[in-house]
């Protein structure tokens, strides 16, 4: 495919996967040199089906999988294979799809492990919960329950809460509404786009449900079988998800 100039609109970005090769088996590749943008203040969506590498790119970018081969740049510096924890130190969050709270732990609990290994004091501690807290009122409500307690989408809510403890600068995103219902996925995707409008985050957001994605994207890459199918701005999609659906099955063979 041919490579599709950024818009300038966009600035310069913050975080660059270039080129990426990665798997978990040697020699299988699932990722076939993709490459991505991440901008201060945008959400770049990265949608396409199941199983086509989505959530395997931003494990390479986040250093749980290392690639065979390409780079990973943040603010100009290469970072390919970096540890997690030096990425968080640095500057970039990561939200997995899968559910990743202590459900036996109280809320309050599972947000104070966000800043765990941080030097703070506890009243800058109690500050930053606080703040989440004020972010996302029912976590406030139910601080002192074991997070197992929470619903589906309060969990989720509560995994976003403690991921952004750490005021990064990059948020990496991926399924934040799967199995959550309507009205708090609503929410979230509002959360999401606050998060890059008036918090400056570049967030880069793997989704499956891409009426709510094309809704708050500022840019679109549509990846097929590790590899990138289509990218642009979300206007040069029109909104047309029928559309955008069709050409998937299309390069799948499926239509």
């Amino acid at each position: 495919m041919q490579e599709i100039a950024h818009p300038p609109q966009l600035g310069a970005a913050i975080l660059e996967a270039e080129a990426l090769v990665a798997g978990y088996f040697e020699d299988i590749h699932i990722l076939k040199g993709i490459s991505v943008k991440a901008w201060p203040g945008h959400v770049a969506c990265i949608l396409g089906p199941n199983g086509t590498g989505k959530s395997t790119l931003l494990k390479a970018v986040f250093g749980f999988l290392r690639p065979v081969s390409g780079h990973v740049r943040y603010e100009g510096r290469e970072i390919t294979g970096m540890a997690p924890e030096s990425m968080l130190a640095n500057g970039i969050a990561y939200l997995p799809q899968h559910p990743s709270i202590f459900p036996f732990l109280s809320v309050e609990v599972n947000l104070k492990l966000g800043l765990w290994g941080r030097r703070l004091s506890r009243a800058q501690i109690a500050e930053r919960i606080a703040e989440a807290c004020s972010q996302f009122p029912v976590l406030e409500e139910k601080r002192r329950q074991p997070a197992g307690q929470l619903s589906g989408g309060q969990q989720r809510q509560l995994e976003m809460a403690r991921s952004l403890l750490t005021d990064p600068k990059v948020y990496l995103i991926d399924e934040p509404t799967a199995g959550v219902d309507p009205k708090t996925s609503a929410e979230i995707y509002r959360r999401i786009r606050s998060l890059a409008r008036e918090r400056g985050k570049a967030v880069l957001l793997v989704d499956q449900d891409i009426r709510r994605a094309l809704e708050i994207a500022d840019y679109v890459y549509v990846v097929r079988t590790g590899a990138l199918l289509d990218q642009g701005p979300r206007d040069r999609f029109g909104g047309d998800t029928a559309e955008l659906v069709a050409r998937w099955l299309h390069a799948s063979g499926e239509a």
